[in-house]
């Protein structure tokens, strides 16, 4: 039996296959599939206002309004990071330079970070200016990374939101390189838009992730 390995924990093919079943095809209206994967946002390769308001469908939804302005008044120097060349590709192709340059757009969290800003909200608003090589983060993706047992980017007082996503990034490319055709074929599942291999990692991650932290194992969205 093929299994899955997402940071410290394991997962069988079958099982992720059925999971992502269910997010992509057999709950509509539930999942943040295809809402947030198909949202037009701004349109264009950088953050506009309209694409803040893409995390809703990821059901990130305390607090909205002061959250609409404290990432708006991250904007413009997000976009500026984005602008950044090494921020090209996929992840699986990333080189280190692009890791480096996808970590550095975490540093905004770094300085002067605002009030109810973390890296769940930027991630999931960045992530969808580059689907391919930007992953999605949130309390369920980071035990897998970070909270279980033999987590690969275990934490460390005082580490910095960049230096702990340039580790993370590398973690989870590992694992989506090692498993790609798996990946490539539970993105396929989608039945349109197409999605990623990686945004089918996330998908699995963030499923994983609840069963390990013995939550409720239902198909819709948490910040």
């Amino acid at each position: 039996m093929t299994t899955l390995t997402l940071g410290g924990l394991n997962v069988s093919y079958d099982l992720a296959e059925r999971w992502a079943g269910e997010y992509l095809v057999e709950n509509p209206g539930r999942s943040g599939y295809p809402a947030y994967d198909s949202y037009p946002g701004s349109c264009t390769d950088e953050i506009g206002r309209q694409d803040l308001l893409a995390i809703v469908l990821l059901n990130v939804s305390d607090k909205p309004v002061p959250t609409y302005y404290a990432l708006e008044s991250l904007i413009e120097p997000l976009n500026a990071l984005l602008a950044i060349p090494d921020i090209k590709g996929n992840l699986e192709d990333a080189s280190p330079a692009t890791l480096d340059a996808v970590a550095r757009l975490f540093s905004v969290l770094d300085k002067d970070r605002p009030n109810g800003v973390r890296m769940t909200k930027v991630s999931k608003v960045i992530a969808r200016k580059r689907p391919g090589l930007i992953p999605v983060f949130d309390r369920f993706v980071r035990h897998c990374y970070t909270g279980c047992v033999n987590a690969p980017v275990p934490p460390v007082n005082g580490r910095s939101w960049e230096a702990y996503s340039r580790i993370w990034l590398e973690a989870v490319q590992k694992d989506l390189v090692n498993q790609l055709p798996q990946w490539r074929a539970l993105a396929a599942i989608a039945p349109g838009p197409e999605i990623s291999p990686l945004r089918a990692l996330d998908i699995i991650a963030w499923r994983a992730g609840q069963r390990g932290l013995g939550e409720s194992d239902i198909p819709v969205e948490s910040d």
